[in-house]
C-alpha cells in the first residue's frame, strides 16, 4: 500500500471529496477488520469495534497530519477502542476469546491450499479447513503483543515500521515479537504434525 496515496485520498476528502474516504475504507477494511479480530474474538464485538475505527477516523481526519502514515494511525485508534473492549469485557466478567479469523469470517482469507486450476474434492476442502483450524489455535496461543504483530504483518500487510508505530515500541522490539512467534508457531506446527 502506498502512504502518500492514503495521505492525498485524505487531503481530497478533507476538500469535499466524498468518495475518498471510501477509497480509504476500501485500501484498510480487510486488514483492520482481521486486526480487530485477533484482538476481541467476537464477531459481534468486532464490526462494532470496526465501524467505530472508522468513525473516529472520520472525526479526527481535521486533526491527521499527513506523514505517509495513515494506515498506522487508523490502527491505533481501532487498537486503542478493542483494549477498551476488551477491559470493559473483563470487568463484566464475560470471557474473551482473543483469535484470528475462521475462513468463514472474512472472505479474503488466503486458503491454505491453493487450489485455483481445479474444483476441490470434498476430502481437500475438508483437510484445508482442519489445517486452517490448526493454524488458527496456534496462532492463539501466542503472546498477546506477539500475536498483534504477526497478525498485523501476515494478515494486515503492514511493515515492521508502521507496526513500530501502532504498538508504540521499537522497531527492534517489533522485530524480536515476530521472530519469536514465527519460532513458536513453527514448534506448535511441527508438533501437530509429528501427531498425525
Amino acid at each position: 500500500m502506498e502512504p502518500n496515496y492514503d495521505d492525498n485520498l485524505v487531503a481530497s476528502y478533507l476538500a469535499g471529496d466524498v468518495a475518498a474516504f471510501d477509497k480509504l475504507f476500501e485500501r484498510h477494511q480487510r486488514g483492520l477488520f482481521s486486526y480487530l479480530y485477533s484482538m476481541v474474538g467476537s464477531r459481534e464485538d468486532v464490526e462494532d469495534l470496526f465501524q467505530e475505527a472508522f468513525l473516529r477516523a472520520i472525526a479526527a481526519l481535521p486533526r491527521y497530519r499527513a506523514r505517509g502514515k495513515f494506515r498506522a494511525w487508523l490502527y491505533k485508534i481501532a487498537r486503542n477502542l478493542a483494549r477498551d473492549r476488551v477491559r470493559e469485557l473483563m470487568v463484566r466478567g464475560n470471557p474473551v476469546r482473543i483469535g484470528t479469523m475462521s475462513s468463514n469470517d472474512v472472505e479474503s482469507r488466503q486458503p491454505v491450499l491453493d487450489l485455483a486450476d481445479s474444483k476441490p474434492s470434498p476430502r481437500n476442502v475438508a483437510v484445508s479447513r482442519e489445517k486452517q483450524n490448526w493454524i488458527d489455535r496456534a496462532i492463539e496461543t501466542l503472546p498477546a503483543a506477539q500475536r498483534e504483530v504477526f497478525v498485523l504483518r501476515e494478515y494486515a500487510g503492514m511493515p515492521f515500521k508502521e507496526i513500530a508505530l501502532v504498538q508504540r515500541r521499537p522497531i527492534g522490539t517489533v522485530l524480536a515479537r515476530m521472530h519469536y512467534a514465527l519460532e513458536k508457531l513453527r514448534a506448535e506446527l511441527k508438533s501437530e504434525e509429528e501427531s498425525y
